[in-house]
């Protein structure tokens, strides 16, 4: 016997769960190939058996309990065994109308199956191919299995994986984006962090560097301040954030003489002074409030 699940009056009765579990399975069909017996189709004579499994089709679950025979009859034909959903017809709490096997016949050629779409309409009909042959006098011929599979331990192990690696690449990016990229923090505050190499300085006098950077998006001139700016050259002793001094020490943590302004183009500009004869990548975390 065929039994429904998400058929309405039977063991799941809501359609919006079809929409959910299509939507999850991106509109694939197929037998779970973990459960029973799969749904194998065998053949004797002119007689399919269909045996015991689960099976999927779009979004609506459809249980073989045992096993089901079909007689496909002798006479010439091109043959599909389908299972149809007409959703068109109804159900009771103890008949399921809306899904059944049928073969689907024709003279010339396989026949072309009906797929509407019964998940956006709740209505109309879809056949599912389970397999296809040919009939004559004798019985069935050129049997061939057409199920397809969904293999739900794969689906899940891929999703988990693709989010896995979405989630690495994120954490890989907020930890190491240094491109004056800006995050922005309950709307109103900025985090901007980046980095460029100080021009150095020959004569032990303080040589300039200079940088822009553009304002976060919703960021202007005129609704924001700085209100913090940070600064390093050696990231495992952290941001330092005073003016600078002219001491080795203070210099190595980064406390280089700096200024960041806001101009009216909407970009911050940086300055920073280096009097060391080599060119140190300086790191910087600017934070803005917006009013």
């Amino acid at each position: 016997m065929l039994k429904g699940h998400v058929f309405k009056e039977q063991i799941f009765g809501h359609q919006i769960f079809a929409l959910f579990i299509n939507t999850f399975l991106n509109g694939k069909n197929g037998v779970s190939n973990n459960y029973k017996n799969g749904m194998q189709v065998t053949y004797s004579g002119n007689t399919l058996t269909i045996q015991s499994g689960a099976v999927c089709i779009q979004g609506r679950f459809l249980e073989e309990d045992t096993s089901t025979d079909i007689v496909a009859g002798t006479d010439v034909s091109y043959c599909k065994l389908v299972i149809e959903i007409d959703l068109d017809k109804q159900n009771t709490e103890t008949q399921l109308s809306q899904a059944s096997y049928k073969i689907v016949k024709s003279t010339s050629g396989y026949p072309k199956l009906t797929q509407n779409d019964i998940v956006k309409n709740n209505a109309g009909v879809y056949q599912y191919e389970l397999a296809r042959f040919r009939t004559n006098s004798n019985g069935i011929t050129n049997f061939l299995d057409m199920r397809t599979f969904l293999d739900f331990d794969s689906i899940y192990d891929t999703i988990q994986t693709q989010f896995q690696s979405v989630l690495d690449e994120l954490e890989e990016e907020l930890a190491s984006v240094e491109d004056g990229s800006a995050y922005i923090l309950k709307n109103n505050i900025a985090i901007i962090k980046g980095n460029f190499t100080l021009n150095p300085s020959s004569s032990g006098s303080f040589v300039d560097t200079s940088k822009e950077i553009n304002l976060p998006n919703g960021f202007t001139y005129q609704n924001c301040s700085l209100i913090s700016f940070g600064s390093t050259i050696n990231q495992e002793l952290g941001y330092s954030y005073d003016r600078g001094v002219d001491d080795a020490l203070s210099l190595y943590q980064g406390a280089f003489p700096k200024l960041a302004v806001i101009n009216n183009q909407n970009k911050i500009s940086i300055k920073v002074y280096n009097k060391m004869n080599d060119s140190p990548t300086y790191y910087y975390k600017i934070i803005l409030y917006k009013e």
